[in-house]
C-alpha cells in the first residue's frame, strides 16, 4: 500500500465533514446564546485539530471561550462553567484552570475558558496561547501539507507515539503539524528522522542542533520559551527514531494500520517466564475515580515506588508494566522468588568501637557466626520477607506511590504460579511480548 492509497483511506468522508460542521455550527450558536446570557465581552473560537482540518477519524472539538485580560480568575472559571454547563452538560475536568468536558451530536467537546490576549508575552494561563497556535498553523499549512500532517500522524498512531498525555508521553497532535511544517512531507521527515539523536534542538524555521537536555526541543514558534515536545519521553522518541529507519528499509502498511495485538494464554506466558527462569508478580488495586491526565502519572509513580521498595528487599526486578481498566494492575518480572532464607549482613569493620558490639549481637542470633571478610565482620541473617506478595502486603504503604494510591485500597497480589490468572492475561502479554506494533 502507498501513502496515496493511505491517504485515502484517511481523508475525511463527506459524510463526516457535513456531520462536524453542523455540529460546530449549532455548538458555537449555543455557546453564543449562553454568552449573552451572562452579559459578558466574550468571543468564541474553534481551536484544535478541527479548526486546523487536521484530524483523522472520529476528532474531538475544541472550542474556547476568550475572556477580557481584566476578568478575575474566580470569574473566568465560574463563568466558564457555568457556560460548560448550559451547552454541554457534561463533566468539569481539570487542567490549569477547570473546563468542562462532554458529548455534542456524537462528539467529544472540550469547552475552554482562556484569556483573549494580544501576545504570548502576556500570558494569564498555559491554555492562552492555543488561539495562536491554532492561528499560526492556519496560516501555514497548505491543504497538501494537512494531508501530509493525517499521515504523519496515523505512522504516530500506528508505531504508538501519538498523543503527549501521560499515557502516552509521545507526540502531540501541534508538535506533528509544526514537523511537517518545517519539513514539508512525511517521507522528507522520516528520512530527517531516522538520523536523530537524543538531544536535538530545532525550530520550525529549519534550525537544527544537538546538545539538548530534553529527549527532542521543539521551539515553540510562538512563545520561543517552550518547548513543545516536552511531554515526549526518550522512549517514545527512541521508538519514532527506530521506525522510521525500518521503514525506509522496508516500508509496509502496518506501520499505519497494525494488526490487533492479541493477548496471550496463559500457557503461553508461562511458558515464556519458565524458558527464562523468571518469575511473575501482579499487584492488582482498585482505580480511584480520577481524569487519565492525573490517574496515569499516579500510576507510574505507584509503579515505581512498589519497585524501588521490592528491590530494597533485594527482590531483582527486571521489568515491570502497568494496564488500566475497571482496576490498576501492575505486573512485574523478577529474577527470583522465593529468596533464600538467609542474606548476607554487612557489618563494622574489625577495629571500630561498635565492632564487638556487632559480634556479641550477631554471635547467638544469626544463621551462622559472625566472620570477617576483607577487615570487615560478616554474618548470615534471616531474611525478613522471602516472598514478594508477603512483603507488599505487610510493607507497601510506605512506598512512594501516587496520592490516591497510598492506602493500596483493594490490593490484591499473586506471585508465582497464583499469577497465572485469567484476568492477569492483559498484563502480563503487555510486559513479555516485546514485538513492535509493525511486527505483530
Amino acid at each position: 500500500m502507498s501513502m496515496d492509497d493511505v491517504l485515502r483511506k484517511l481523508r475525511p468522508t463527506q459524510e463526516l465533514q457535513g456531520r462536524l460542521s453542523e455540529a460546530v455550527q449549532e455548538l458555537e450558536d449555543r455557546t453564543r446564546s449562553s454568552i449573552e446570557r451572562t452579559g459578558l465581552p466574550l468571543q468564541t473560537m474553534l481551536v484544535g485539530s478541527v479548526a486546523k482540518s487536521t484530524y483523522v477519524g472520529e476528532p474531538d472539538i475544541d472550542l474556547f471561550v476568550l475572556f477580557p485580560t481584566d476578568t478575575e480568575r474566580s470569574d473566568l472559571e465560574k463563568f466558564g462553567l457555568q457556560i460548560g454547563e448550559e451547552v454541554l452538560h457534561g463533566e468539569v475536568h481539570y487542567a490549569e484552570h477547570p473546563y468542562t468536558h462532554g458529548k455534542f451530536h456524537g462528539f467529544e467537546v472540550d469547552l475552554v475558558p482562556c484569556y483573549r490576549i494580544l501576545d504570548t508575552t502576556h500570558l494569564r494561563s498555559a491554555v492562552d496561547r492555543t488561539p495562536f497556535h491554532t492561528r499560526y498553523v492556519l496560516e501555514k499549512l497548505t491543504d497538501e501539507k494537512r494531508d501530509q500532517v493525517r499521515l504523519l500522524k496515523q505512522f504516530m498512531k500506528g508505531i504508538g507515539v501519538y498523543g503527549a498525555e501521560a499515557r502516552v508521553q509521545g507526540f502531540s497532535g501541534y508538535l506533528t503539524e509544526l514537523l511537517i511544517i518545517r519539513y514539508g512531507d512525511l517521507a522528507s521527515l522520516i528520512c530527517s528522522a531516522k538520523g536523530w539523536r537524543p538531544g536535538i534542538i530545532m525550530d520550525a524555521e529549519g534550525g537544527l542542533k544537538g546538545g539538548g537536555e530534553p529527549p527532542l526541543t521543539f521551539a515553540d514558534p510562538v512563545d520561543q520559551k517552550r518547548n513543545v515536545a516536552s511531554a515526549l519521553s526518550l522512549d517514545r522518541l527512541s521508538l519514532f527514531i527506530h521506525a522510521c529507519q525500518e521503514y525506509s528499509v522496508a516500508p509496509d502498511d502496518r506501520f499505519f494500520f497494525p494488526r490487533e495485538r492479541p493477548v496471550w494464554e496463559i500457557d503461553e506466558i508461562e511458558r515464556c517466564l519458565q524458558t527464562r527462569g523468571t518469575s511473575p508478580l501482579v499487584v492488582v488495586l482498585e482505580r480511584p475515580d480520577l481524569v487519565d491526565d492525573n490517574l496515569y502519572p499516579q500510576v507510574q509513580r505507584s509503579m515505581y515506588g512498589l519497585r524501588k521498595m521490592l528491590e530494597s528487599y533485594d527482590f531483582n526486578v527486571l521489568d515491570q508494566c502497568y494496564a488500566v481498566g475497571k482496576d490498576v494492575r501492575m505486573a512485574f518480572e523478577l529474577e527470583h522468588e522465593p529468596l533464600p532464607k538467609g542474606k548476607l549482613h554487612q557489618g563494622p569493620p574489625a577495629w571500630t568501637v561498635n565492632a564487638r558490639e556487632f559480634v556479641e549481637k550477631w554471635r547467638d542470633r544469626g544463621l551462622s557466626q559472625p566472620f570477617l571478610c576483607e577487615g570487615r565482620w560478616q554474618v548470615y541473617v534471616e531474611r525478613e520477607f522471602r516472598g514478594a506478595v508477603e512483603l507488599l502486603l505487610s510493607k507497601g504503604k510506605e512506598a512512594s506511590l501516587g496520592n490516591n494510591f497510598r492506602e493500596l485500597d483493594g490490593i490484591r497480589c499473586y506471585s508465582g504460579k497464583k499469577a497465572y490468572l485469567a484476568g492477569n492475561r492483559p498484563v502480563l502479554t503487555k510486559m513479555l511480548d516485546k514485538r513492535e506494533n509493525w511486527r505483530v
